[in-house]
């Protein structure tokens, strides 16, 4: 530390004295606030409450959704089952046909005794 003494002239202002009897500034201006709430608190409440409800709707939205993910997916495993069923029907169908076609090569007149597929109808269409 340096313990000379500081030679420079003061510049900063000085205060006006204060009146006897008169308030300080800082006392006025603290009297002169809203007895009231804070309005900034105010406003941070009301953007508190109106994210809440915005989140509340996206959740809502979300658990929405996810129903209906489930609901797609289930339609969409018995479309497979129904593919998977139809297709196995179309190989057995084609295998009895090559079966019948092996047997009739042997007849003399090899005229086709019916369609080689049959179309499928009825509840086994898929809905």
């Amino acid at each position: 530390m340096d313990d000379r003494h500081d030679d420079r002239p003061d510049t900063r202002p000085e205060s006006p004295p204060i009146p006897s009897g008169a308030e300080p500034i800082n006392a006025q201006i603290t009297a002169a606030a809203p007895v009231g709430p804070d309005p900034v608190l105010e406003r941070l409440d009301r953007l508190s409450d109106l994210l809440l409800r915005r989140i509340d709707r996206l959740e809502e939205r979300v658990r929405s959704l996810e129903q209906d993910n489930g609901e797609i997916i289930n339609l969409l495993i018995a479309v497979k089952a129904g593919l998977e069923e139809a297709s196995g029907d179309l190989i057995a169908q084609l295998e009895d046909a090559e079966d019948a076609a092996e047997g009739d090569e042997g007849s003399e007149d090899g005229a086709e005794d019916g369609p080689l597929f049959e179309t499928p109808c009825g509840p086994t269409m898929l809905h």
